[in-house]
């Protein structure tokens, strides 16, 4: 034998030599192997027998039991393994029926997804690499099993004999197979490589940020008032189904929507969904979620790479909508605020974790939830879409005006909040409450003010720096309609003004909602003064000044005016200090002229040029329709992104949408429009919006930086 003398690899060999070293893929766990079966078309194979999984078949072709059977892999049952959560799969055949057991060890097909049709997957590793599965019904809690008798033989010095032994599999081969009939799903629509979406997490962000969305607000107000949710453990089918269901036929219990869009709650329509969406989702009708998981996902494809999804809740219009629709209200969400936040948090969780089962495993979908900016930095960098939660409601913290709430509740409320993972809020949103008074709004929601305070809004001229607003005596118009008229009789009158212009509410902060801001910069948290009133922001802005902080935003321009209609002192003191702004959503047309507007101001400051969108979709909340010039000049389809993906029109079941003509019906569409934006809105409008994930990390990074502890109060 002899031996040779190999020199080891030094310096740049040893680096050349990792470099062309064939890579090796980290070995799968059991849960790994398991999630990866996702989207997977299989056969089921014994692994003791050979023998494939099939159905027998009636005289009409329809499988009716399944069991183990000795046939060739073409014709061993096919199943499209379709995750219902994580680990939890349905398994549907070539017919698209699905696999269900009522009765232990006995499966057959059913027409339609439920508990017996749920399987609950898990493996073991046999060899290196190598897999065997188990799948449990989780109505019955057995698993599909096979039971045989294994014969060996024992060699003897006259022959041998036969040893019989009962086998019981609980373990088998999954198969890959074609020919399956894929889960009913929206596909995005965009053809391209997704990894031109990853970066480093210390380069600078490039794309925009939706400082406003409402994401799981098909849960607020009872879960009675918007119909379609952003997932569903069953699907498309389910989770955008016909709105009957919660609008009642043609839309006539959808008093919500009917009234703040039409003006008229008999308003009727087509409340057809999945799969032919004849009229929702559109850009106009407020009480449909725009927010499905694909959807999302092609807004994401489009640029969106930070969003701020509110927590939103409205506890006097959820009443309103249980009192006027009672049979509709049988197992409807509780009202309360509070209650509905952490409904709404455990459904994002939930989303996330359904979102990763489709991709194949916990971390692997595009959705994902962040609590602080390197968290947000480092999902971004990965190539995925980062989540902030924030809240807006009306009575937060449970502070409505006719709430118990005191300090020591609103701090067991907000370390609550925070340990949620919640990083914005809100002090009051559409009505005053214990903490803050609201930025007046006429007609409908004047109702609700006087149903949750036990006053119309109060109002005093405005002072010199702020435009007014007019304000309607008596509801002339929508008091005619029944249902409005009854709930004004609850209230026993109607509002009465003066008859000007300049109308502003003369309620700012409340000492508990000083104790509410302080409290707020001592966590670091991001304060919007978005539907203050003029007074109650400036009096934020007091505390926030004093206190160098940054974490200040408008995210969808509902802050008060200049007396000219231009950008208010508040304004411009929310960007002085390092805040964010980020105006409604308006479309190639409206982002023209909005942005720019935004970004002068924001030039002023030695912050960072960018100016984001807050969309308020599904947050009762109108969007973008066709632009003007759409019939003449219209965005061409396939149209390529600034990252090189290409977009055809997104088609949803049997609908097809087009920005020319359907405008920004879902949020999917976001991305057409963001195209439509870079094409014709100018380049300074354009590259203000897609520094603007960028500029809200630096913005949330100096409010975490803030360590001032000294606690300010304005002048009340």
């Amino acid at each position: 034998m002899t031996t040779r003398n190999v020199r080891p690899y030094t310096g740049l060999g040893l680096l050349l030599a990792l470099l062309l070293a064939p890579a090796t893929a980290p070995a799968l766990t059991t849960t790994e192997a398991a999630a990866a079966q996702a989207q997977r078309c299989v056969a089921i194979q014994s692994p003791g027998t050979g023998e494939f999984y099939a159905g027998a078949l009636n005289l009409l072709g329809n499988e009716l039991l399944y069991k183990f059977r000795s046939v060739s892999l073409t014709d061993a049952a096919r199943f499209f393994l379709k995750p219902a959560a994580p680990g939890v799969f349905l398994l549907t055949d070539a017919q698209g029926k699905h696999l269900a057991s009522v009765v232990p060890q006995v499966e057959s097909a059913a027409p339609a997804p439920g508990l017996a049709t749920e399987w609950r997957m898990t493996a073991r590793e046999v060899a290196a690499g190598s897999f065997q599965f188990q799948l449990q019904n989780r109505l019955t809690q057995a698993p599909i099993q096979k039971e045989y008798v294994r014969t060996d033989w024992v060699k003897t010095w006259w022959g041998g004999y036969p040893v019989l032994t009962p086998v019981v599999e609980r373990h088998f081969r999954l198969v890959a197979q074609s020919g399956c009939r894929d889960y009913p799903e929206i596909t995005s629509n965009v053809r391209g490589d997704r990894n031109r979406l990853k970066g480093s997490a210390s380069a600078p962000v490039r794309g925009f940020v939706d400082a406003h969305t409402h994401i799981t607000s098909w849960e607020f107000m009872g879960g009675r008032v918007m119909h379609g949710a952003a997932f569903h453990r069953y699907g498309v089918p389910h989770a955008l189904d016909d709105s009957r269901r919660t609008h009642g036929l043609n839309g006539s219990l959808d008093l919500i929507g009917n009234i703040f869009v039409y003006g008229n709650p008999a308003h009727q329509y087509d409340t057809r969904g999945w799969p032919d969406f004849p009229w929702w989702p559109n850009p106009e009708q407020l009480t449909h979620s725009g927010y499905y998981y694909k959807w999302m996902e092609r807004a994401w494809l489009g640029g969106l790479r930070l969003t701020v999804t509110q927590l939103v809740e409205n506890e006097v219009l959820c009443n309103v909508q249980s009192t006027i629709n009672p049979v509709g209200w049988v197992g409807a969400n509780s009202c309360n605020e509070m209650d509905s936040i952490r409904l709404q948090a455990r459904r994002l969780r939930e989303m996330q974790d359904y979102i990763d089962a489709q991709y194949g495993g916990a971390g692997k979908g595009f959705f994902r939830l962040v609590t602080t900016p390197a968290q947000a930095r480092q999902v971004i960098a990965d190539g995925k879409l980062a989540v902030i939660m924030g809240v807006e409601a009306s009575e937060t913290l449970n502070c409505g005006a006719r709430d118990s709430c005191t300090i020591a509740s609103i701090e067991a409320g907000l370390t609550e909040l925070y340990n949620l993972g919640i990083r914005g809020l809100f002090p009051a949103h559409k009505f005053d409450n214990q903490l803050s008074g609201a930025v007046l709004e006429d007609g409908f929601i004047n109702i609700g003010e006087a149903l949750s305070t036990g006053h119309y809004y109060e109002s005093e001229r405005c002072d010199a720096e702020t435009r007014g607003k007019a304000m309607t005596s008596g509801f002339p118009l929508i008091g005619d309609v029944p249902v409005v008229g009854g709930l004004l009789g609850q209230i026993g009158a109607t509002p009465s003004y003066e008859s000007h212009n300049d109308h502003c509410n003369w309620r700012g902060l409340t000492d508990k909602g000083v104790y509410l801001v302080n409290r707020m910069i001592d966590l670091n948290m991001i304060i919007d003064l978005d539907h203050l009133s003029a007074k109650a922001a400036g009096q934020i802005m007091d505390i926030a000044e004093a206190r160098n902080y940054s974490g200040v935003v408008s995210s969808h321009s509902f802050m008060a005016s200049a007396k000219d209609g231009g950008l208010h002192r508040n304004f411009r003191r929310l960007l002085n200090a390092g805040g964010f702004v980020a105006p409604y959503n308006g479309g190639a047309e409206g982002n023209r002229n909005t942005i720019p507007r935004y970004l002068e101001a924001v030039k002023q400051t030695p912050y960072l040029p960018a100016v984001g969108i807050g969309t308020d979709m599904s947050g009762l909340g109108g969007q973008p329709g066709p632009r003007s010039n759409a019939s003449t000049d219209p965005l061409l389809y396939p149209f390529t992104n600034e990252f090189g993906l290409v977009f055809d029109r997104q088609v949803s079941g049997k609908r097809t949408f087009d920005l020319n003509k359907d405008g920004m019906a879902h949020y999917g569409m976001l991305a057409d429009l963001m195209q439509d934006v870079r094409l014709r809105s100018g380049a300074e409008a354009y590259e203000a919006i897609m520094k603007s994930a960028e500029g809200y990390l630096q913005m949330w990074e100096r409010t975490e930086a803030n360590t001032t502890t000294r606690h300010v109060t304005p002048q009340l």
